[in-house]
């Protein structure tokens, strides 16, 4: 699976309530019409975070959006396909964020998960970035 991660904050002057009433009765709607979509997931910022665990390092959070949201897909074949079928497919400028959302930034990423029962059988490779970061 790979995903876009977003960061944003509603536009200013525009009502918290309508924004996320739009998310969930247009934009929604709009996204997962594409096929190559899997699933969309909304992360509301409930605060910043001061230091790291066990505060080994202060973090001074240059931003704090209102949320950071997700797209996941298949795999990069998925995304591909995805952005081609938004260009057939075009979001109607009213439908979409312009003028509602202010993006901080928008990263196609992979994912690892690792939790106690994987912990020791993590495959480290896949935590390399591809591109050679």
């Amino acid at each position: 699976m790979i995903k876009t991660v977003i960061a944003y904050d509603i536009v200013e002057g525009v009502d918290e309530k309508e924004y996320n009433d739009w998310i969930v009765d247009v934009h929604a709607h709009d996204l997962l019409a594409n096929p190559y979509i899997d699933r969309l997931l909304f992360n509301t910022v409930l605060r910043p975070v001061a230091s790291s665990s066990g505060g080994a390092s202060t973090i001074t959070n240059e931003i704090v959006p209102y949320r950071v949201a997700e797209i996941h897909y298949a795999d990069e074949d998925a995304y591909a396909k995805s952005l081609e079928w938004f260009k057939e497919h075009p979001i109607p400028p009213e439908r979409g964020p312009a003028g509602r959302t202010k993006f901080y930034f928008y990263v196609v990423t992979s994912e690892v998960s690792i939790d106690r029962e994987n912990l020791h059988s993590v495959d480290r490779v896949e935590l390399q970035s591809p591109t050679g970061r």
